[in-house]
């Protein structure tokens, strides 16, 4: 049995034990397991098991009743007004350290003295296992963030570390998550993942470094799923691909070029195509290498956005005209008249090869103010 296992079977049993359906959280309130519910259940706890972490909301309202320097099992009221019901704060510690909260809910005031009395060995079980959890954390998230940094020392003592403690395999995948509003990211709750990947925020950005053989779409797909309730614009996943562990840092540059290419969702570096160029330089001076005074005539003038999304799609679809007109829900005249407009306005001429690679290009990667479809 993994450790994922043993602690859902600790959360039943104390759940059996106290009669009362119980949650296991982390100390930062990120859900790690949960018991069965039946009928006593309210909006706090539904959320906490369906966005698997607690609202910072309620992460505040539970601090003031003082869960962080609490030793022993505390109980917190509850508020018809709001329909919060009563609930008991069992911390998890271990060494004198909180590592995390055993919640019991108890609307009805059933839960007696004894019952707690009953899973102390319990606890002690949990507090060991979120405490080794913890500690590698703590170690892992510096070195995950000096294994994707630009320096070879570095990346070098980083590698050196994560293997000498059998976290890191020979080849890995880089994964870059960031909130679509451009906000900070917040913390992935790592017990949704395999435990061999390991996170680390960089900015406000969140990075994971999935090892072989895992699947680094499949993980960030999970990882991006789990963020997503708290950011209701969604969330982005870049995906590298595979990398020697001693190239993250590439992985890294080509994670963030996959989240460069679009909006919500999993974009990977093997699909990018012409938008691997993101990786190679900084957005500004890429845009200064490919938007040429006849594509700036079209780029820089907001009356022209349909003339712009008409040759995008056109050029995104190998130049159909069939296929771009039902693309767009135009008729087929006019997006005739639509490219002999860009034609017009640009000076490109759309049967030349180099000038279609020229304007497809400018159009990809020319914008920088965030307005394009990169973001």
């Amino acid at each position: 049995m993994n450790a994922t296992d043993q602690v859902q079977d600790l959360v039943d049993t104390v759940a059996e034990l106290t009669g009362a359906p119980a949650t296991l959280e982390d100390r930062d309130l990120l859900l790690v397991a949960s018991s069965g519910h039946d009928d006593d259940i309210d909006e706090v706890r539904r959320r906490s098991i369906l966005r698997r972490r607690s609202d910072p909301l309620v992460q505040e309202l539970f601090a003031g009743f003082g869960i962080a320097r609490a030793t022993g099992p505390l109980p917190i009221p509850g508020d018809p007004a709001t329909g919060r019901l009563a609930r008991w704060c069992l911390p998890v510690r271990w060494r004198a350290v909180t590592y995390g909260y055993l919640w019991l809910l108890d609307p009805h005031g059933r839960v007696r003295t004894e019952h707690l009395d009953r899973v102390h060995d319990a606890l002690d079980l949990l507090a060991a296992h979120l405490a080794t959890r913890a500690r590698t954390a703590d170690r892992t998230t510096w070195a995950v963030g000096e294994l994707l940094s630009p320096d070879a020392g570095s990346r070098a003592r980083a590698v050196e570390e994560l293997r000498r403690d059998g976290l890191l395999t020979a080849t890995v995948t880089v994964v870059a998550l960031a909130a679509a509003d451009g906000g900070p990211t917040g913390v992935v709750n790592g017990w949704l993942l395999p435990r061999a990947v390991l996170t680390a925020g960089v900015g406000h950005r969140a990075a994971l470094v999935v090892p072989a053989p895992l699947v680094g779409a499949d993980i960030a797909g999970r990882a991006a799923a789990a963020l997503s309730p708290q950011h209701p614009a969604g969330v982005a996943a870049g995906v590298s691909g595979a990398v020697p562990a001693t190239s993250a840092h590439t992985g890294w540059r080509q994670a963030d070029a996959a989240l460069r290419s679009g909006g919500p969702g999993v974009r990977e570096w093997e699909r990018l195509g012409a938008w691997r160029l993101h990786a190679l330089s900084e957005p500004a001076a890429l845009a200064a290498v490919v938007v040429d005074e006849r594509a700036r005539a079209l780029l820089d003038d907001p009356a022209l956005a349909d003339l712009v999304e008409t040759a995008r799609t056109y050029l995104d679809l190998a130049g159909s005209a069939q296929r771009t007109a039902q693309a767009l829900s135009i008729h087929r005249q006019t997006l005739y008249h639509r490219l002999r407009r860009v034609q017009e306005v640009t000076g490109y001429d759309l049967d030349d090869g180099r000038d279609r690679t020229a304007l497809h290009l400018a159009l990809l990667l020319g914008r920088v103010d965030g307005s394009s479809s990169e973001r």
